[in-house]
This record gives structure tokens, sequence and C-alpha cells, in this order.
């Protein structure tokens, strides 16, 4: 792998954990429909043969894990928003969230490259890039062409995050409200 993308890896990974101390908002496009979109085209890319059914059954538990361990250390807030005219939830991903993201990201790579056993570096390489351009421009999901494992660990751990992220905001809701009767 040439320096120039050594370079781009490592200051993605820098953004992706300086990125993980900013607050930002609890909904979108990305949060509900990315999961989900993920989840459909592994679905869709799965083969279902007997070696699939076994990775899978062990990449389930993993991609649980994963998204559980994301949720870790983030912090949501409720602010006003003048803007809105509405409280709005703000979440702070944490430093747990880039390091399952780069699990992620790593495993995917490295089952990748254990299925092709060839032209590994050239693979590296494209798949480098093209987790780069989903994370600066999350439309260019739409035209990846990744394999099964990799929608399914993105999916599953991205699912069972904001799955976590969205009890935790009820909890809050339910709390604040049990505040306000008293």
């Amino acid at each position: 792998m040439s320096f120039c993308w050594w370079c781009l890896l490592i200051w993605f990974i820098i953004h992706n954990f300086a990125k993980a101390k900013k607050f930002t908002e609890v909904s979108g496009w990305h949060d509900k429909f990315v999961p989900i979109y993920s989840i459909v085209l592994f679905l869709v890319t799965m083969s279902w043969t007997k070696q699939d059914l076994m990775m899978l059954a062990i990449l389930a538990p993993i991609a649980l894990f994963t998204g559980w361990f994301e949720t870790r250390d983030v912090r949501i807030k409720k602010e006003y928003s003048p803007k809105k005219k509405k409280d709005e939830y703000k979440m702070r991903r944490g430093i747990p969230y880039a390091i399952g993201w780069v699990f992620t990201f790593a495993l995917g790579i490295a089952i990748h490259a254990w299925m092709a056993r060839g032209a590994i570096l050239e693979m590296f390489s494209k798949a480098i890039w093209e987790n780069i351009l989903e994370e600066i421009d999350p439309f260019i999901l739409f035209s990846t062409k990744h394999v099964w494992y990799i929608w399914f660990l993105s999916g599953v751990s991205s699912i069972t995050f904001f799955s976590i992220i969205r009890l935790s905001i009820r909890k809050m809701i339910r709390q604040k409200r049990a505040q306000e009767t008293i």
C-alpha cells in the first residue's frame, strides 16, 4: 500500500475518533435508513451456502456485541431548538463507538482477505477507499458492492447501537414525565 493510502487511512481514523467526541442530533436518514439498507443488502448478497451460514453464526454475536460495545460511552443530552421550536436529543458517540467502527472495518477487511486469499493489497486499498468515501458521502453507500458479511456486520452493529440509543432516550423521556407529575 502506498504512503498516501496509509496517510489517508490514519487521517480518517483520527477524524472518526475526533468526530466521536462531538454532540450530533439523534435522527436523520443515516441513523435509521443506512442500517436497514445494510440488512436488506445482506439478505440480497448472502449466498446461503453451508459455509456462509456457519460464518453467519459466528459473526452474529460479534456484530451484536460490537453494537452494544459502541454504546458504552454514549452521552445523550436534550436541548431546546429555537429554530425547530421543540426539544431535540443530541448524542456524543464516544471512543468505544470509534473503536467499534474501526473493529468492524478491520474485521470486514480481514474476512474479505481470508476469503479472497489473493491480490490482498489491491483489495485492501479498494476496501479502505470505499469505506472512507461512504463516511464522507453516505450516498456512495448505494454504489458500492460489498459482500454479505460487510453488510451484515455494518447493519447488525448499527441497528443494535441505535436501538440501545433509542431505548435510552425513551427512558430519559419517561423519567422527565415522572418528575413533572411529582
